[in-house]
């Protein structure tokens, strides 16, 4: 249970980092950067270049984000299956113990495989809104970097 409360902290704290960075993320600073007397290739050079640079960050850590969030069940299946094996064996040394004392056991083995749903269903709702934050993001990219070109071409012609 420790290991799935550390995996708990360390994908969420991921998780709200990465949507935090993604909705405030700012495309108002490329053209500004470059200065007023950039030209329109060096404008499409800056505008590609952070687009790059953002998707690839944003999928680097929505990958990871995912990974965190499939171990999850898999570390609540582990202690389902050690809690299991602890009941098994203490029933192998008692044999007269009781229906609801295994039964106890069993309940409290689960409640590791629970948790660690309750832990990884949320964390893939959570990546599904950051993948769609940074879309909409790329999608202002895009449109800045146009309007901004089209400016510039008008400015120079």
């Amino acid at each position: 249970m420790a290991a799935l409360v550390a995996l708990s902290i360390l994908l969420y704290r991921s998780a709200f980092g990465t949507l935090a960075f993604v909705k405030g993320f700012s495309i108002g600073g490329v053209a500004d950067k470059l200065g007023d007397d950039a030209d329109s290739v060096e404008l499409e050079i800056a505008y590609s270049q952070t687009k790059r640079e953002f998707g690839e960050l944003v999928s680097r850590q929505v990958a990871y984000i995912g990974m965190l969030a499939a171990a999850a069940p898999l570390l609540g299946l582990l202690g389902t299956v050690i809690g299991m094996l602890d009941t098994f064996e203490s029933l192998s040394q008692r044999m007269q113990e009781t229906t609801s004392q295994v039964s106890s056991g069993v309940r409290f083995a689960l409640v590791t495989t629970q948790a660690g749903l309750i832990v990884a269903i949320p964390a893939i709702f959570i990546v599904q809104w950051i993948r769609r934050e940074a879309q909409k993001r790329q999608h202002e990219l895009a449109h800045a970097e146009f309007s901004v070109i089209h400016k510039r071409k008008g400015v120079d012609q």
